[in-house]
This record gives C-alpha cells, structure tokens and sequence, in this order.
C-alpha cells in the first residue's frame, strides 16, 4: 500500500537519529537496513512515495546522518542510475534535482567525481526539456560547489548550450541564475565571454526570459565590481 510506504519514509530521519544517539549498541543498523529502502523508494512506481523518499534522503543528508561512504557506494550509483538514459522521464527528472540540491551537502570531492559528469549529460537532453530545465535552475549551485577550474573547463560550454536552448524556460532558468555562474568564472571569462552571452538574454525573443535577465542585470554587474578598489562586493547571505 503506498501510503504505509510513504508514512514510513516520514519517520526515517527520526530513526535515523536515534540510530545515531544510539550508535554504541547499533552501530550498522541505519546504513544496513534504513539507507537501501529510502533509495529504493526513489524509483518506486508511486508519486508520493518518491517525493516523501526524496525529501528524507535530503534531510538525512543535510543533518549529516549518512556516513560519506555510504554516500559514494549506495546513494550516488543508484541517483546516476535513475538518470540513465532509458530510465522512466519523471523518475529522471526527479533524480537530477536530487543530485542538484546534494551537490552542497556532499561537497566539492564528491560532486566532482560522482555527479558532475552524469550532470554535463543531462544538460544536453535533446529529448526532455523538463531535465534540461532543472539543470538550468541548479547550474548556479553547481558552479559554486565544484570551483572556477571545473566551471570554466566543463560547465560553462554546456551553460552557452542551454542559455541558446530553443525552450524559453530553459533560457530564463539560465538568466536567473547567471550571477552565480559568473561568481565562479574568472574576471576575464566574466568580460570576454558572459557580458556577451547576458546581451543575447537581455535581447531575448520571450519577454519571460527578458524580464528574468533584466532582474539579473545589477547582480551580474555587482560581479565585475574590485572589491579593493571600491570597497564593495556581492556577498550572498
């Protein structure tokens, strides 16, 4: 019954916690028994299910209950999985946005290795605009995970693909999120290359994406501030 399924995943980080008070005496048993259901859950066949197992995994992770090695070995080989490309399209979708939100919680090591690949492939879905779009959303927070090196040499060509992309969703997601991007480049990608690519937004064909790029415009300029000649920078509480 999905419900009995669903009401469980709810009380996992409480026993999860508890596990972790109690480690003494139990030291095995969240990693052993709890972890494989609640990424189980993740491709379970209902809806409800799956939100209430990603919303566990999410706390489990943000309270720091799941060891880091289970973190590689059981919960990034099944999320890279679920993102395949024969796998279910809101399953996908579903599981890219998971591995977007863990990117901060797991850390730049982690991320690296384990999902940024699997994330520059998504960004190039020519067949579900959906996971292109939660790519767009995410792309920020990615950047700022991983550092400028990784941005500048793996993220920002796939940026340019999709702030082009011919779904005009994709292209506002992008605009939304161009000041963060721009933070983890370089002063000199900043001027040669993104000043550019914000014109294109700016000039948009869709209003939406406009409007979005037009809100991002003193952000994205804050950026290009020298924070020892003027005294100010963008700090983002």
């Amino acid at each position: 019954e999905p419900t009995v399924r669903a009401e469980l995943m709810e009380q996992v980080p409480h026993i999860a916690m508890f596990c972790q008070e109690n480690r003494p005496s139990i030291p095995y048993a969240f990693s052993k028994y709890l972890l494989p259901i609640v990424v189980r859950y993740l491709a379970d066949q209902n809806n409800q299910v799956r939100k209430t197992s990603q919303a566990a995994l999410l706390v489990l992770l943000e309270q720091e209950l799941i060891e880091r090695y289970d973190v590689e070995t059981k919960v990034c080989p099944v999320l890279i999985d679920l993102t395949a490309p024969d796998s279910n399209d809101d399953v996908k979708t579903e599981a890219v946005a998971i591995m977007c939100k863990m990117a901060s919680m797991v850390g730049k090591d982690i991320t690296e290795r384990l999902v940024l690949p699997r994330f520059c492939e998504m960004c190039c879905d020519c067949r579900m605009f959906h996971v292109r779009k939660v790519c767009a959303a995410n792309f920020g927070d990615i950047c700022s995970v991983v550092g400028q090196q990784a941005t500048e040499e793996m993220l920002l060509p796939r940026f340019f693909q999709l702030c082009s992309d011919n779904v005009w969703g994709v292209r506002k997601a992008c605009a939304e999120c161009f000041m963060a991007v721009s933070c983890a480049t370089s002063q000199e990608i900043r001027r040669t290359k993104l000043s550019s690519l914000f014109i294109n937004l700016i000039s948009d064909p869709s209003r939406w994406v406009r409007q979005a790029a037009f809100q991002s415009l003193g952000p994205f300029i804050s950026t290009f501030a020298n924070p020892s000649s003027s005294g100010q920078y963008f700090k983002e509480e």
